[in-house]
């Protein structure tokens, strides 16, 4: 019986895809800021607005002048950041996204808002005070109209232009319309927090639009099911808009919001109404500005932006969770009279085991939390590990989560000094999970970012190279060695202890592969690869498509999705030029899965296309992409949590002439484990549990076919 969770990369003809992106526009490339190290201590970071009872910032508070209260009990506040707007400015400046919402209102609506915003671009002679992201949310859905910019008098030609863009969807009322409104408006939300993750800094969101139709479900009793796919997504929005530091502010909206303002706890208390757009405005640290009728759109974005022209960023840890979802209120208190406190009114807290990588500790073998460290910290313990025993090296390691993507040539020089094999071993799965990490600092160069006509230059070239090098390719086999790594069983009474979301990772096997790649398809040699196995009864994770594939289909994916300027890395040879994308479900060929021969239609339910987003590192000069991240986006309620593969590719000579192909990758899922089969015949998915690959690929060489002429008499060789 093999069970396995699966990478698979649904692979068109690689012409077409690579067709599609000569022919079509990419989507608009956006500048983004150079990532920066954030420097405050907690997990948990509050954006704070402190106000008088005129509703002006109040600025010159200190630490001290701070309550914290999580459920009702004391926090530590771990650090304080002022920002007054003068002396102290925020860095990265605050952002603020402007989204016009066509799906919502009607024509007239939309022609009002559109003659509001150019009014307020072109104040001050189009010389705008912060950066300025610009999005219209249509019956196609997201459409980034502009990169953030401070330029008024462009991003107001831009919105000057969108009558042919704006067609808004039938508002009359009927399931079918309702429906459709809440789902585009809820994606293009959820897209916009993911993407604003990546961001440093805080974000003001401003959705212009009276927001999307909501109901109370206790006049429509709902199925259990449906409850808990609201509280999954009422959750995740929670997560991803604090995550993403942004507040929502919205201009107008019904009054009947009020009465869903308190945290959801469980399945069974989750209302559709609680996903109200005013309910995420005041549960994210932001407001609903003023009534309907106020048709000021220029007056009430200047409001918000003076409402936070100062503000404090607070940090702290939060207690150990009893369960996923654990319901947190939140309230911060200053110690003077007659002041008003507006940040985060709660935060769903969750166990090790269900954390996200990004804001998760791992325990370490005695049940603490694991230490989080930055490559040069780890740099600094593996010197100390000196003359210590194998043992000890791993006892150490196992402690350790790391903060920043660890490099392939810092890890390949420092598993030299280690004393032994599972010290190796160990080092190479703190690495791994560091893969989707953003690199440290010091890698990422001070150069400015390109404008977008060298952006779109870069990547006409990759388009190019992937248009004419890869079908170039020389058919050629590969060896493939694949080290699997899966969740440690836990003992009883421990809790879960990995920073990707479980036990800590454990060597389970080994399989070697000859990869044969011909006529642009990926097949694996057709006899059995030798594996090792040092657990009988391990599961494997499977990547396919690692070779040409995979970059075909990703950038024909992004060609359609959204494609923005993310940041330089350096390289091995100089700097890479980094992009980042998003791929709605719609336009997915990735589909991460459980893949079982004994689950028959089951498996085809654990194995669907999935939006997903990454980066894609470029060699600016030669067009050629050297890195390459993809990172599943579940929708709440799936059984898989997580999957991703990171590819490295390098120089390696086949036939006497170098090509760039795949040199290493990292592959990670996790999703619910096997645990047999129920009564009824069907299977019962356990648990999540955690696997991981590390592959790396090396002797190249071209496939020909070989063939021998014999004189009459001659014996045959052995047959092969």
């Amino acid at each position: 019986m093999c069970k396995s969770f699966v990478h698979c990369l649904a692979l068109p003809f690689l012409c077409a895809v690579v067709a599609y992106a000569q022919q079509n526009p990419l989507p608009a490339l956006s500048p983004r800021p150079e990532p920066t190290p954030d420097v405050s201590e907690g997990r948990i970071k509050l954006d704070v607005v402190v106000a008088d009872k005129s509703g002006k910032p109040v600025t010159g508070l200190n630490l001290n002048d701070f309550t914290l209260q999580d459920n009702n009990q004391p926090a530590k506040i771990l650090s304080m950041r002022a920002v007054d707007g003068t002396i102290q400015k925020a860095d990265p400046p605050v952002e603020l996204i402007l989204l016009i919402d066509a799906v919502n209102v009607g024509p007239v609506g939309v022609a009002l808002f559109q003659n509001n915003l150019e009014k307020f671009l072109r104040q001050n002679g189009g010389h705008l005070a912060q950066p300025v992201l610009l999005f219209a949310l249509t019956d196609k859905g997201l459409d980034g109209l502009a990169p953030p910019s401070v330029d008024g008098n462009s991003l107001a030609a831009k919105v000057a232009h969108l009558e042919n863009r704006f067609r808004t969807i039938n508002s009359s009322g009927g399931e079918w319309g309702i429906n459709d409104r809440l789902n585009l408006s809820l994606m293009a939300l959820r897209a916009i927090a993911q993407s604003e993750a990546k961001k440093p800094g805080r974000k003001l969101l401003i959705w212009i639009g009276p927001g999307w139709p909501t109901w109370d479900v206790r006049e429509y009793p709902p199925s259990t099911q449906r409850q808990q796919d609201s509280f999954n997504w009422i959750v995740q929005f929670a997560t991803r808009l604090r995550e993403a530091r942004i507040s929502v502010y919205t201009p107008g909206t019904s009054l009947a919001y009020e009465r869903f303002l308190q945290g959801v706890r469980t399945a069974d208390d989750a209302n559709i109404a609680d996903l109200a757009l005013g309910v995420l405005a005041v549960q994210s640290g932001g407001r609903v500005l003023n009534s309907a009728t106020d048709r000021d759109l220029a007056a009430q974005i200047e409001h918000c932006i003076r409402d936070n022209s100062a503000f404090y960023t607070l940090s702290f840890d939060p207690p150990r969770a009893d369960h996923a979802n654990e319901y947190h209120d939140l309230m911060v208190k200053i110690d003077k009279p007659k002041l008003t406190v507006r940040t985060n009114s709660g935060y769903y807290n969750q166990t090790v085991e269900e954390s996200s990588p990004a804001n998760d500790r791992a325990s370490s073998e005695t049940g603490a939390a694991a230490q989080p460290v930055s490559v040069e910290q780890l740099e600094q313990v593996l010197n100390q590990l000196n003359g210590r025993s194998d043992a000890e090296a791993v006892r150490q390691l196992s402690g350790l989560a790391l903060t920043e993507r660890l490099n392939s040539a810092k890890l390949s020089i420092w598993k030299v000094g280690l004393p032994g094999t599972k010290a190796q071993q160990a080092l190479v799965a703190l690495a791994d999970a560091s893969a989707f990490l953003n690199p440290p600092p010091a890698e990422i160069p001070a150069n400015a970012p390109p404008d977008l006509a060298a952006q779109r230059t870069m990547m006409a070239g990759t388009i190019d190279y992937l248009g004419k090098t890869l079908p170039e390719l020389p058919d050629f086999f590969a060896t493939r060695l694949t080290v699997h790594y899966e969740e440690a069983p836990r003992k009883s009474g421990k809790a879960a202890k990995n920073t990707s979301g479980g036990g800590p990772l454990d060597l389970t096997g080994s399989t070697s592969a000859a990869v044969l790649y011909r006529d642009g398809h990926e097949v694996v040699d057709g006899a059995t690869p030798k594996t090792k196995k040092a657990n009988a009864n391990a599961e494997f994770l499977i990547t396919k498509g690692t070779f040409g594939p995979i970059l075909s289909v990703v950038i024909g994916d992004a060609s359609k999705g959204q494609l923005t300027w993310s940041h330089w890395e350096q390289g091995a040879d100089g700097p890479l030029a980094v992009f980042h994308f998003a791929v709605p479900r719609d336009k997915s060929h990735y589909a991460p899965g459980y893949d079982s021969s004994s689950f028959k239609d089951e498996s085809d339910k654990l194995q669907q296309p999935t939006a997903y987003h990454g980066e894609i590192a470029i060699d600016q000069a030669a067009g050629t992409i050297l890195r390459l991240v993809v990172e599943a986006d579940f929708e709440p309620g799936s059984p898989m949590v997580r999957a991703g593969i990171m590819v490295e590719y390098g120089p390696v000579e086949i036939g006497g002439k170098t090509y760039i192909c795949p040199v290493r990758s990292v592959s990670i899922s996790r999703g619910p484990s096997f645990l047999g089969f129920d009564s009824g015949g069907k299977p019962t998915l356990g648990p999540a549990t955690t696997m991981l690959n590390d592959v790396s690929f090396g002797e190249y060489h071209m496939f020909r076919a070989e063939s021998q002429v014999l004189s009459p008499g001659s014996p045959a060789p052995d047959e092969k």
